[in-house]
């Protein structure tokens, strides 16, 4: 009856988060998140103890110290900045797209798809609203390249480092056998969208008449070169292989001693309700987890995960994709991570989760924490997109970008 209990509890708090329109059901993602928390424990599902042991307190504390280091480049005035460069160069809506893709997928390499998403998401939603222009395939651009985009390092997103972590893939390892195949899943991004939104994305971008220059921007100077400098410290702790938490949190810290601004503007801009997101949902999916026939599925694949061979890997990449996308994508690695050490897996299994777990994430829209990040700040200043267009892109996305890198990870040197 626990299993039952447990089960349908995912199963609605799953259809409150995708499907925001359901008749007579006026929830937010973050209280439908909350609710399934709570009733997990109410239906015995877990213990207080164990609900709060679920929470994820590095990704909360990520997030947490993000969104001040962010907050601080929107004082500044960064995002004006990012803003005029792009109206500046493109030249039209398909330009407009290719520039959103790019610069999301190869900063999120870098940066963290979830960091690329909570700087993005406002500047681009506002940018497009200037522009009258339908705000749907730029933002579906800009979540499905950030988490594609994410795939090519260890520092890309939290999966990739959960993997380099008991793997013992090295940073340049892995970027040689994931990089190429997130530069080949970005392009595949960019057609396919275009593709699906022919419709909205023909001819050139409105006129801009009266485009400021850069010197006529309300630019905080002072506070933008001093949290510039912060994130690319935030980028060489990564490097150097500090915890992203501790990085972010730390750099957060760092900026509110030195920024000129009284730090309570700053935590202005922290979104707690996305935190209450993310923490309700760490509680529910530990229920699901605490389920006995997740286990039994996971248990019984294990044989096929260490088997050789072309068979092996691709058994592999599919169970990863089904995981990922009940469970979310770092949780399906923690899940499988002890699975793959049990059987003694490869380099290569290796990889091939952390690619499929990554891509797995554009499926749905709680397949990635990105994707919610996008969603949520995006439902935040009137722009709202449906479980089912989500998916309508997300299905061939993920499909067409898990084929082109399995392919590319079968015959690559």
């Amino acid at each position: 009856m626990v299993d039952v209990a447990a089960l349908i509890i995912f199963l609605v708090t799953y259809a409150i988060i995708a499907i925001q329109k359901i008749p007579r059901v006026h929830i937010s993602r973050a209280a439908g998140a909350l609710i399934g928390a709570v009733a997990m424990g109410l239906f015995g599902v877990l213990s207080p103890h164990e609900a709060y042991q679920a929470i994820d307190l590095d990704t909360i504390v990520f997030l947490l110290g993000m969104m001040i280091v962010v907050a601080h480049l929107e004082i500044a005035g960064f995002f004006e900045i990012l803003e005029l460069w792009i109206l500046k160069r493109a030249r039209s809506q398909r330009g407009l797209l290719a520039l959103v893709i790019a610069s999301s997928g190869l900063l999120s390499a870098l940066f963290m798809n979830d960091t690329i998403c909570l700087m993005f998401t406002p500047v681009l939603v506002r940018l497009v609203q200037r522009l009258h222009l339908d705000p749907v395939p730029y933002l579906l651009g800009l979540v499905l390249s950030a988490n594609a985009g994410s795939m090519a390092t260890l520092i890309g997103n939290p999966q990739n480092m959960l993997i380099g972590l008991r793997s013992g893939l090295s940073f340049v390892e892995f970027f040689i056998a994931l990089g190429p195949a997130a530069l080949l899943s970005l392009a595949a991004i960019y057609i396919i969208i275009v593709v699906l939104f022919r419709g909205s994305l023909r001819g050139a971008l409105p006129e801009t008449p009266d485009l400021p220059e850069y010197h006529e921007l309300s630019v905080q100077r002072g506070l933008l070169m001093v949290s510039l400098a912060n994130l690319a410290l935030f980028l060489g702790l990564l490097i150097v292989g500090v915890s992203p938490q501790w990085a972010a949190i730390g750099c957060a810290a760092l900026i509110l001693v030195l920024a000129s601004n009284r730090p309570r503007r700053a935590l202005q801009y922290v979104d707690w309700t996305l935190l209450l997101l993310f923490a309700g949902l760490f509680i529910v999916m530990r229920g699901l987890e605490a389920t006995s026939w997740l286990d039994r599925v996971i248990e019984r694949a294990g044989p096929l995960l260490g088997a050789p061979g072309l068979g092996g890997l691709l058994a592999l990449i599919a169970l990863t994709v089904l995981v990922s996308n009940l469970v979310s994508n770092v949780p399906a690695v923690l899940l499988l991570a002890p699975i793959l050490a049990r059987v003694g897996a490869g380099a290569e299994s290796w990889l091939s989760v952390a690619m499929a777990a990554t891509l797995a994430g554009n499926l749905t829209i709680i397949g990635s924490a990105a994707n919610l990040i996008v969603l949520e700040l995006a439902s935040q200043r009137g722009v709202h997109i449906s479980f089912w267009t989500y998916l309508k892109v997300g299905l061939p996305v993920t499909l067409v970008t898990i084929a082109i890198s399995t392919a590319w990870l079968i015959v690559r040197p």
